[in-house]
C-alpha cells in the first residue's frame, strides 16, 4: 500500500522481450518519479526535485518469465535536506520470474550537505533468474566540505532464501564511516552484485584491487553470485576498480554474449548466453 507521505512512485511490469522491444503490461508513475520506455531500456526520470528530506519514494518492478530489461536513469539522484530535517527514503521492490534478466544501472546517487537518505532495495529471484545490480554513491557536491549521509540497504533473495543482506552507511551520520577499519571516510562508493546460475559449476574466487585513491574487492556468494565493492576519494577511482575486478573475470563465462554493462565499467560482462 502506498504511504500517505509518498512523494512519487513507479509501478512497472514486463511480460516479455524480443530483441530491443519489451512488452510492458504496466507502466504507471505518479508525483516526482517517471519512467520512459526506449529501445535501449527503461530510463528513470525525475519529474520534480527529489528526494528532499521527508520524501518517501517507491519503485515496484516485476519481470515475468523470460523477460529481459536494462534500467538506467537520465541523471544523478541528488538527495537534499528538507525543511523538517527528516530523512528521505527510496524503497525499491523487484521480482524476477524464471529466466528473467535484469541489469540495473542508474546514474550516481549524491548526498548533498545536510541530507540524510535511505535507499532500501529488495530483489526476489527465481532459481534461473539473472541479475546485475550496480549502484554508485557520491558524498557531497563539488566544493562541499561536509557532505550529507546516505545509507544503502540491499536484500537479494533466491527462491525465497536470503542470498545477500547488506547495509552500507556513508557520511557523518554513519558511526563507522571514517574509521580506518571501515571505509576510511571515502567520498565515493561503487557496488555491483551479479547473480549468475551457471557459476554453480565454477564459482568465482575472491579478488582484491587497489589504486592510490581507492580500494576494491570481489566476494563470492552462495547463489551463485558475487558482490563487488569499491571505495575511494572519487567516483572515477571506484569505477576503475570495479572495471578491473570485472576484467579479472575474463576466464569465466559472465563476460560473453551481446549484452553489455555500462561503458565506464570497462568490461563486457553480464548476459544470458543461452539466448545467443
Amino acid at each position: 500500500m502506498r504511504s500517505p507521505r509518498c512523494a512519487g512512485s513507479l509501478d512497472i511490469a514486463v511480460s516479455g522481450s524480443s530483441g530491443l522491444r519489451h512488452r510492458y503490461t504496466r507502466l504507471e508513475s505518479s508525483g516526482a518519479l517517471a519512467a520512459r520506455a526506449t529501445p535501449a531500456g527503461l530510463f528513470l526520470v525525475g519529474a520534480a526535485a527529489q528526494p528532499i528530506g521527508g520524501d518517501e519514494l517507491e519503485i515496484r518492478l516485476a519481470l515475468d518469465a523470460g523477460a529481459e530489461l536494462d534500467v538506467r536513469s537520465v541523471g544523478a539522484t541528488l538527495a537534499r535536506r528538507g525543511a523538517s530535517g527528516d530523512r528521505s527514503v527510496m524503497r525499491t521492490d523487484v521480482v524476477l520470474g524464471d529466466r528473467a534478466v535484469l541489469r540495473w544501472m542508474p546514474e550516481p546517487g549524491i548526498a548533498a550537505a545536510g541530507a540524510s537518505h535511505l535507499s532500501s532495495t529488495r530483489v526476489a529471484l527465481a532459481s534461473t533468474s539473472r541479475l546485475a545490480w550496480h549502484e554508485d554513491v557520491v558524498l557531497g557536491r563539488h566544493g562541499e566540505v561536509v557532505p550529507g549521509s546516505w545509507t544503502s540497504r540491499l536484500e537479494v533473495l533466491v527462491c525465497g532464501r536470503p542470498l545477500l543482506v547488506a547495509e552500507l552507511g556513508l557520511g557523518p551520520a554513519a558511526p563507522t564511516w571514517e574509521l580506518p577499519s571501515g571505509l576510511g571516510g571515502a567520498r565515493a562508493v561503487s557496488t555491483l552484485v551479479l547473480v549468475y546460475p551457471p557459476w554453480r559449476s565454477a564459482p568465482p574466487s575472491s579478488q582484491l584491487e587497489s589504486t592510490e585513491s581507492g580500494r576494491g574487492m570481489l566476494l563470492p556468494l552462495e547463489g551463485p553470485a558475487v558482490q563487488m565493492l569499491a571505495w575511494g576519494d572519487d567516483l572515477r577511482s571506484c569505477r576503475t576498480l570495479i572495471g578491473r575486478l570485472l576484467e579479472r573475470g575474463r576466464g569465466m563465462r559472465w563476460h560473453e554474449g551481446r549484452a553489455e554493462m555500462p561503458r565506464h565499467l570497462g568490461a563486457r560482462t553480464y548476459c544470458d548466453d543461452s539466448r545467443k
